[in-house]
C-alpha cells in the first residue's frame, strides 16, 4: 500500500456527499475496526487530475481497478491494489466491504435571485512559500450577479463572475455533466516549450449544486516547469506548483 499525506485531499473530502457518487473509483475510509466503501464523489479522471497517478510511487496506479484509501484520523490517503476484503482485514475489520449504493436524489433546482461567489481556503503544494499567505490576503467575495436559472442548474448562468484563465490560446470553459448535480470543465491547459524548456499550467474549476441556494466547488490549478534546471526550479517552488481554492456560491436574495 502506497502512502502519502496528502494536504490537497481536504478539499476532495469537503465535497463528498452520497447524493454525488457517480463514478468508477472505490474509495474506502478506514479507520481501526474496519473500512466503509463506496463509490468515489470524483470521476477517475478528476482524481487523476487533482492527485496525480502515483501518490510517490514509480508505478502509475489504475484508478479503475485500484481501491483509493482514506484514513481520516491520520490524514492519510493511498492507492491499494489488494482486494477489498484484504483492505477491510487490514484495518481489523471482517467481510468484503461492499460498496454502499445510495437512493437517487429529489429533484432540485436553484432559486432564482441574487448570487455571490465566496473563497473558503486554499491549499498549494510546491509552490513558492509565500503564496498561500498571498492568496489568503487577497481573498474577496465577488461582485454579485443576478442569475435566472430557467429550472436548471448549469454552470454557464455564472459565466461572467467566473474567475477567468489569463491564458493565450485558450479556449472559455467547456462543462460536462459528472454527476447529479455536479459539473466540470478541465480543457484549460497550455503548454509551451522553448530551447529545451516546457513550460505547462492546467485549470479545473468544480461546481456541484448541494441545496437550492447553495453551490460549492473546487477551483485547481496546476503549473509546471521542466528544465535542465528542475532541482534549482523545485527549490524555488517553481517546478511543479498546484494550488487548491474551495469555494461557494450563495443565493443572497431576490
Amino acid at each position: 500500500m502506497i502512502m502519502r499525506t496528502a494536504v490537497a485531499f481536504a478539499g476532495f473530502l469537503a465535497m463528498l456527499t452520497p447524493a454525488t457518487s457517480r463514478a468508477d473509483t472505490v474509495l474506502a475510509i478506514c479507520k481501526t475496526g474496519g473500512c466503509e466503501c463506496s463509490l468515489s464523489p470524483l470521476s477517475a479522471e478528476e482524481i487523476m487530475f487533482m492527485v496525480g497517478d502515483t501518490f510517490g510511487s514509480d508505478t502509475p496506479v489504475d484508478p479503475t481497478r485500484d481501491t483509493l484509501v482514506w484514513e481520516p484520523d491520520l490524514g492519510i490517503v493511498s492507492w491499494s491494489e489488494a482486494s477489498r476484503s484484504d483492505i477491510q482485514r487490514s484495518f481489523g475489520g471482517e467481510g468484503d466491504c461492499p460498496i454502499k449504493l445510495f437512493p437517487e436524489p429529489p429533484a432540485m433546482v436553484p432559486l432564482d435571485g441574487t448570487w455571490q461567489w465566496r473563497t473558503l481556503g486554499e491549499t498549494t503544494s510546491g509552490c513558492p512559500a509565500a503564496l498561500g499567505g498571498m492568496l489568503a490576503a487577497s481573498r474577496v467575495e465577488f461582485t454579485s450577479t443576478r442569475v435566472d436559472w430557467n429550472g436548471t442548474f448549469h454552470p454557464d448562468r455564472l459565466a461572467a463572475n467566473l474567475p477567468q484563465p489569463e491564458m493565450a490560446g485558450v479556449s472559455p470553459y467547456e462543462w460536462r455533466e459528472v454527476g447529479p448535480y455536479r459539473w466540470l470543465s478541465d480543457n484549460v491547459q497550455s503548454r509551451n516549450c522553448t530551447d529545451g524548456t516546457c513550460a505547462e499550467i492546467a485549470l479545473a474549476l468544480n461546481m456541484t449544486l448541494m441545496t437550492p441556494d447553495r453551490i460549492s466547488g473546487l477551483l485547481s490549478l496546476r503549473s509546471s516547469i521542466d528544465a535542465p534546471q528542475a532541482a534549482i526550479l523545485a527549490g524555488f517552488g517553481m517546478a511543479d506548483c498546484r494550488v487548491q481554492v474551495r469555494y461557494d456560491i450563495v443565493r443572497t436574495g431576490p
